[in-house]
C-alpha cells in the first residue's frame, strides 16, 4: 500500500468509498457485496452480475470510479469484498469457523505446532461477523490456491473465490473487523510458505474440495447433471451429457437403418456430434488464450472420451440398441419439432437425435401422426380476425379489482414490512371461502397452495390469530402448506412440486385456485435475481403451474434499495399484478400500494393496521394480523411542508456550529450522528424519506458534506443554502 493511502486513511472515519480506496491500493479486488436484507440466504456475495469475469485481473480504473467514486453506484454500501486469486495479486484466503468447528483450530494450531512457528504468522488478519478468522496470504509463484470448503470448518478461498471484507455487516449485526495489529493498511501480505502450500494440497485431499491445479472455480448448481455457467454452457455433469447425446444418435441412427454404418460414417458422427458438444460445454479450467476444446482434452472430457463412448455405443449394436430403437416412443402431449427429422445415410449431419438410453427425443416418425391428429394447422400460429378478438372471454376476477384468475404477481416489500403476514391472510380468505378481502370481493373460492421455507415454525401461530380474530374456523379449509425447500432453477423439483399439487388434486376433486411462494428468493438458491436467464427459470415454474391447474401464482418478494421489485425487470413484465407493501419497522400503519393491475386501475393505496392478536392458547400467545384500515390523518412517509424543512435545517446547522456534525453515512448511527435517524426521532418523519431529503437538499447545493474538525477528521453534513 502507498504511503499517502496509509496517512489517510481512518478507520474510524472513513466512509465506503475510502475502505474500498485502501483495498485497492493493497492490490486486491475489492467489489460491492450483498447486505442480508437484499438476500437473506446467499448474502455473500458480489452485488454484480457478472463478477466472474473480474476473477483474471484488477478491474480498470473507470469501473473503479463507477462503483465506489463520489457518485457512485456503490458510494454509500457498507458491504464489500475481495476476489481472491489471480486478479488480487494472487492472494488468498484461508477462513476457519472457529465459532462452529473445533476441528478447525486444531487444524490451525496443529500446523503452526508443527513446523515450529511458535505463534500465528505475521500477515493481515480479520475476525468474522459470526466469530469466525479469516487469514490472508500471498500465493507463491507456481502455485494456485484452491477455492473449497471441508468439512472440517476449514474453507481455503483461492482462485475465484469471494470473502466479505471490513467494514461489512454480518446477518447476527456484528460488523467484520481487522484484527488489532494485523491490519492491511499496517503491513504487507505475507508470502505463504512452501509447507503451508503443501498442507492445503494434503487438506483438500484428504477431506474434499477443489483442486490446487484447476486454475479457475466452477460455479455450481442445485443439479449437478445440468449444472451452467452464466452463460449458459454446461460445466457439470459434461460426461452425462456426453452420454446422452452419443446414445440419442446411436439409437435414431438404428431406427433409419438397422445395419451398422462403415467406419468413415462412425467418424462423421464423431465430428458431428463433438462439433455440438464443444459448443454446449465448458472446460472447467481458465487458461486464457487456449481454446476450450484443448482445455476439455486436457480434463478428459473432451474429443477422446466421446471417441470411446462412441466406439462402444457401436460395439453394442446389436444388442442394446436394437432393444432401444424397436421399444415405442413416449406418448407425447404437444406436438414435436417441425421437420421430419430424418437423414440419408452417409451425409453424417444429425438434425433430430433419437430416444436413447436417458430419454432423449428423437421423435422424427411421429410428425406424420401429430399432424393426421391435428390437421394442417399444426404448422402455424393461431389467427384471429377483429370479430374474434371480440369473443375472447372477459378476464375474471379472483379478487375484485387485485387479482385475476389464471395470473402471475407480486406482493412485495421491505424485511419485516408485513407482507408475508398479508399473502397469508389473502390465502386463508380463499380458502375459506369468505367473500371479502380487505373490502374487496372474493369471487371463487377453493383450495389453496402454499410454499414457505422460511417462517414456517410460527405458521401455526399466524393461522390462529387470523382466525381469532376474524372468528373463522380453518380446520376444514382446503389450505395446504408446503415447508420444504424447493429450487424452482431445478426441473427435477418443478416436476416433484406439480405432481405433489396433483396429489392434492386428486384428493380434493377441485383444482387450486392459488398457489403463494414465499419468498421467491428461497426458492432460487444461489441464482443471481439481476439475470434475465435465471429469472426466467422462474417465471416459466409458474407458468407451469399456472397452464397445468389454471391457477393464480403469487410470489412474495422483497424490494431493492430504491423501493421497486427486486431483481431482474423480467419481473415487472411478467407480472399481472405488482402490490407493494410499506411500512416502517416499529409503525403500526403501512400501505399498499397497487404499483401494476393488468386488468383495471393501478395507482390506489390502501392503508392497512398490524395488530396484535392473541392465538387462543394458555400461554397467552400471540401474533400479528394484517386488516385494511382508513387513511391515518398523516401519512409520515410523505414530504414535509416548507415549515419544518427550516426547523430541519436548523437543526443540522445548530449541531455544525457545536462540532458535533449530523451525518449521512450509515456507519455513524452508533454515533448518534446519522441524519435520517435523528429527523425520525425529532419530527416524526420515516427514515427513507428524511434519507430522500438529505440527498436531494446534497444535490441542490442547500447541504454539503464537509470536514468540520481536522483534528479528529469528523465529517458531516453543513448548511450551504437556503430552500426559500
Amino acid at each position: 500500500m502507498s504511503a499517502k493511502s496509509v496517512q489517510q486513511f481512518d478507520p474510524d472515519f472513513a466512509d465506503p468509498t475510502e475502505w474500498a480506496r485502501m483495498y485497492r491500493d493493497a492490490g486486491l479486488q475489492v467489489v460491492p457485496a450483498m447486505t442480508p436484507s437484499e438476500n437473506r440466504t446467499q448474502w455473500k456475495r458480489p452485488a454484480l452480475p457478472k463478477w466472474r469475469a473480474l476473477e483474471h485481473e484488477l478491474a480498470p480504473d473507470l469501473t473503479f470510479e463507477r462503483w465506489y467514486g463520489e457518485q457512485g453506484e456503490h458510494a454509500r454500501r457498507n458491504n464489500m469484498g475481495m476476489i481472491t486469486g489471480q486478479c488480487s495479486g494472487n492472494v488468498f484466503m484461508i477462513d476457519l469457523d472457529l465459532h462452529k468447528n473445533p476441528a478447525a483450530a486444531t487444524w490451525w494450531d496443529g500446523l503452526l505446532a508443527l513446523h515450529n512457528m511458535g505463534g500465528d504468522i505475521e500477515t493481515p488478519r480479520q475476525t468474522t461477523g459470526g466469530g469466525g478468522k479469516q487469514i490472508l496470504f500471498q500465493a507463491p509463484a507456481g502455485w494456485t490456491p484452491p477455492t473449497c470448503k471441508t468439512s472440517i470448518g476449514v474453507d481455503i478461498r483461492g482462485q475465484g473465490g469471494f470473502a466479505m471484507l471490513p467494514p461489512s455487516m454480518h446477518e447476527s449485526g456484528t460488523p467484520y473487523k481487522w484484527d488489532a495489529g494485523l491490519e492491511p493498511w499496517d503491513m504487507e501480505i505475507s508470502l505463504a510458505p512452501q509447507w503451508l502450500c503443501d498442507e492445503i494440497d494434503a487438506l483438500v485431499k484428504t477431506y474434499g474440495g477443489g483442486s490446487a491445479t484447476s486454475a479457475g472455480p466452477t460455479e455450481r448448481t442445485q443439479t449437478p447433471e445440468m449444472a451452467k455457467n452464466e452463460f449458459g454452457r454446461i460445466i457439470d455433469g459434461r460426461e452425462e451429457y456426453m452420454t446422452r447425446m452419443v446414445w440419442g444418435r446411436v439409437v435414431d441412427e438404428y431406427r433409419q437403418c438397422p445395419i451398422k454404418p462403415p467406419q468413415v460414417e462412425q467418424d462423421d458422427i464423431l465430428r458431428t456430434l463433438f462439433a455440438k458438444y464443444e459448443t454446449a460445454t465448458k472446460s472447467r479450467i481458465v487458461e486464457r488464450g487456449t481454446p476450450n476444446h484443448i482445455l476439455l482434452e486436457r480434463e478428459g472430457r473432451g474429443i477422446s472420451l466421446l471417441r470411446q463412448k462412441i466406439k462402444h455405443a457401436f460395439e453394442q449394436w446389436d444388442e442394446k440398441v436394437r432393444r432401444h430403437a424397436e421399444a415405442p416412443l413416449p406418448p407425447r402431449e404437444a406436438p414435436p419439432s417441425f421437420g421430419s427429422g430424418k437423414q440419408d445415410r452417409g451425409n453424417g449431419e444429425e438434425d433430430g437425435g433419437g430416444t436413447g438410453e436417458n430419454g432423449e427425443d428423437g421423435g422424427s416418425d411421429v410428425n406424420s401422426d401429430a399432424e393426421a391428429e391435428f390437421g394442417a394447422d399444426l404448422n402455424v400460429f393461431e389467427i384471429l380476425d377483429v370479430k374474434g378478438i371480440k369473443t375472447l372471454p372477459d378476464p375474471t376476477w379472483l379478487v375484485e379489482t387485485i387479482m385475476i384468475e389464471n395470473a402471475l404477481g407480486f406482493i412485495f416489500g421491505a424485511p419485516g414490512c408485513g407482507k408475508s403476514f398479508i399473502a397469508i391472510g389473502q390465502a386463508l380468505s380463499i380458502a375459506c371461502g369468505l367473500d371479502h378481502w380487505w373490502n374487496r370481493k372474493i369471487n371463487r373460492s377453493g383450495p389453496v397452495i402454499y410454499i414457505s421455507s422460511e417462517g414456517v415454525g410460527d405458521m401455526k401461530f399466524r393461522l390462529r390469530a387470523w382466525e381469532m380474530a376474524l372468528g373463522v374456523k380453518a380446520d376444514e379449509a382446503p389450505f395446504y402448506l408446503i415447508r420444504q425447500s424447493i429450487n424452482f432453477m431445478d426441473e427435477k423439483d418443478v416436476e416433484k412440486l406439480i405432481r405433489t399439487v396433483q396429489t392434492i388434486v386428486d384428493q380434493t376433486g377441485e383444482f387450486p385456485v392459488a398457489v403463494y411462494v414465499d419468498t421467491v428468493s428461497r426458492v432460487l438458491p444461489g441464482a443471481d435475481e439481476n439475470l434475465q436467464k435465471d429469472m426466467t427459470l422462474f417465471i416459466r415454474a409458474c407458468d407451469a403451474l399456472r397452464e397445468i391447474f389454471s391457477a393464480t401464482v403469487t410470489g412474495v418478494h422483497h424490494t431493492s434499495r430504491a423501493g421497486n421489485l427486486r431483481g431482474s425487470s423480467v419481473f415487472d413484465g411478467a407480472g399481472d399484478f405488482l402490490l407493494l407493501i410499506e411500512r416502517e419497522q416499529g409503525e403500526k400503519i403501512g400501505y399498499l400500494t397497487a404499483r401494476k393491475i393488468k386488468a383495471a386501475q393501478d395507482g390506489w393505496k390502501q392503508a392497512f393496521e398490524m395488530i396484535e392478536q392473541s392465538v387462543g392458547d394458555i400461554k397467552g400467545t400471540t401474533s400479528l394480523f394484517a386488516r385494511a384500515c382508513d387513511e391515518p390523518t398523516r401519512d409520515k412517509g410523505a414530504w414535509p411542508d416548507k415549515a419544518t424543512c427550516r426547523k430541519i435545517l436548523e437543526a443540522i446547522g445548530s449541531a455544525w456550529n457545536i462540532g458535533k456534525p449530523w451525518s449521512s453515512m450509515p456507519q455513524s448511527r452508533k454515533q448518534g450522528r446519522y441524519a435520517s435517524s435523528i429527523i425520525k426521532q425529532q419530527f416524526d418523519i420515516v427514515e427513507k424519506t428524511a434519507d430522500l431529503m438529505i440527498q436531494t437538499w446534497l444535490q441542490n447545493g442547500v447541504l454539503s458534506y464537509e470536514m468540520c474538525d481536522r483534528n479528529t477528521k469528523m465529517q458531516g453534513l453543513r448548511v450551504t443554502g437556503s430552500i426559500d
